[in-house]
């Protein structure tokens, strides 16, 4: 098989995988959203947009480093080959995953364990009975998950990932296991609207949903163990030399990494902390809802990414640039198509995944809902889309470590931007700072790129086709909007509408991207 065709092949598993999962979370996120309505959805989401800043500290950008070097290792080992014999326990690619996972397994225990330390210390999550009961269950689940996600490195190497598929699934129905008697048997008709002192029933309540997701990551964790025993024995090895040169190599990538994480942390941190639930204010559960679709959906680069990583490692500068910039066009594609249901079907989108509690109007910054929040966070999800493909081009060509400057900037820049608008503008202050952040990333990574010439080649020719096609939809979309916005939300009509036009835009578009699929390798 060609080696677009594999890379296609593995991203397109994992991709199906993800979109599974994803509808899964979609189905979770309708049932925790509703349930708990917009005040208690902010403090879950505080909850665990707490433990992920952590968790980027815990990642460090390592994962992205262990693909690349597993699959060097593999491919100078046994070939690019899909089936190939178990490699030994003594192995040279069986010993340094286990230095990987026993890597991850060490951030995790010293990091988490200075995030409780921390969370307790923070007033305004202490004096919050819901956030205070679920932040050890909450640091639970990230631990967890963060092992999962390091165990998954033989799938991602030896091109498995439609296994997977099955371990996301699993997931999903532990939680759902847990949380359906929670929600429709044992606690039906609680009242999370109560700012006030609410009683044990309804904090356990609240707790049994955050534990749903952790029964997701425990059952993740069995099944990814199960999967990938017979492709790459597991020996954790805590290697202390190559945690410290691993970490030391790449500490300002690392730290680039974790600032990165911000983009989606940063503002809600704030909604948090300027209006808290404590005191009423749904801001934090509003914006929650919104960010939870673009967090599902940021998968899309990563798993293009990943697939393409290990791929090219023996490549030419050039052909790297090449095989990057296609990806470019692909990611930038599918983010522009997403942003565009998310400004077109709005409304519809948060009521499917959600319910009316978190509709809002345009009459004035303090009336908005999480559907004005998610058009322009269409926007930050393209841009988003950007940044990472020049992450992994960075990676590709061994200058990850120039990164750390631009994000450290966007942070500071943003979190000064946060703390004067946030305060007065409410929700319009976090729209205008999330993009504010995402900008100075994306456009610093470019700049940077162009400076030191290290730019995607972008297929100009297909480029431009892509583009047109785009433009032309567009102007469908305004059209579609404009003329179904004053006749309400109708699941049906969302649905069919939605349907038909996104299938002709991918029936327009599928010429050009059959050609930005071949662009991806260049073997």
């Amino acid at each position: 098989m060609s080696g677009h065709k594999l890379v296609i092949k593995d991203a397109l598993r994992q991709l199906f995988g993800r979109i599974v999962s994803a509808l899964f979370g979609f189905v979770i996120t309708k049932i925790i959203a509703s349930y708990l309505g917009p005040l208690r959805y902010g403090d879950y989401g505080t909850i665990f947009r707490f433990f992920a800043w952590w968790t980027a500290l815990v990642d460090f950008g390592i994962y992205v480093i262990a693909v690349k070097q597993l699959g060097q290792i593999k491919n100078t080992t046994y070939g690019e080959g899909e089936n190939i014999p178990k490699p030994d326990a003594d192995s040279e690619l069986a010993m340094t995953y286990g230095k990987f996972v026993g890597m991850r397994a060490f951030l995790i225990f010293i990091i988490y364990s200075l995030a409780i330390v921390v969370a307790y210390l923070i007033p305004a999550y202490t004096s919050n009975p819901f956030i205070v009961r679920g932040l050890p269950l909450a640091m639970c689940y990230s631990a967890s998950n963060m092992f999962a996600g390091i165990q998954q490195l033989p799938l991602q190497i030896f091109r498995k990932m439609k296994r997977l598929t099955w371990s996301l699934i699993i997931a999903r129905f532990s939680q759902l296991f847990v949380l359906i008697p929670v929600v429709f048997l044992f606690f039906k008709n609680m009242n999370f609207e109560e700012s006030g002192n609410p009683d044990s029933m309804t904090i356990l309540a609240f707790a049994l949903v955050i534990f749903s997701v952790v029964a997701s990551s425990i059952g993740q964790n069995v099944e990814i163990h199960l999967r990938t025993k017979d492709l790459l024995p597991l020996k954790i090895r805590f290697d202390f030399s190559f945690i410290k040169n691993l970490l030391s190599k790449n500490r300002k990538y690392g730290f680039s990494y974790f600032f990165s994480s911000f983009h989606t942390l940063l503002v809600l941190m704030f909604l948090g902390r300027f209006y808290p639930t404590a005191s009423g204010f749904k801001y934090a559960g509003i914006w929650a809802l919104a960010l939870s679709l673009i967090e599902i959906l940021l998968i899309v680069p990563s798993s293009l990414g990943n697939s393409l990583l290990h791929k090219i490692p023996h490549y030419s500068a050039e052909n790297k640039k090449k095989s990057l910039g296609n990806l470019m066009l692909l990611v930038v594609w599918i983010g522009v198509v997403i942003a565009m249901n998310f400004w077109i079907f709005a409304d519809d989108i948060i009521v499917f995944v959600s319910s009316q509690k978190f509709l809002g109007t345009w009459e004035n910054f303090t009336s908005w809902g999480s559907n004005q929040i998610l058009p322009f966070l269409g926007i930050v999800l393209v841009l988003s889309f950007i940044k990472q493909v020049y992450n992994y081009l960075f990676v590709a060509l061994e200058k990850q470590n120039l990164l750390f400057e631009i994000n450290l900037v966007g942070v500071l820049i943003g979190a000064g931007v946060g703390v004067r608008l946030i305060p007065t503008y409410g929700l319009m202050g976090g729209v205008i700072t999330q993009i504010l952040i995402e900008l100075i990333f994306t456009l610093g990574a470019i700049g940077l790129g162009i400076r030191k010439q290290l730019t995607p080649q972008l297929p100009k020719k297909v480029g431009i086709q892509l583009l047109g096609i785009l433009v032309f939809f567009a102007l469908i979309g305004v059209g579609i909007h404009y003329y179904f916005y004053a006749r309400g939300v109708s699941m049906v009509r969302f649905f069919l509408v939605a349907g038909i036009f996104n299938l002709l835009l991918v029936a327009a578009s599928l010429k050009a991207m059959k050609k930005v699929a071949k662009g991806l390798t260049n073997d």
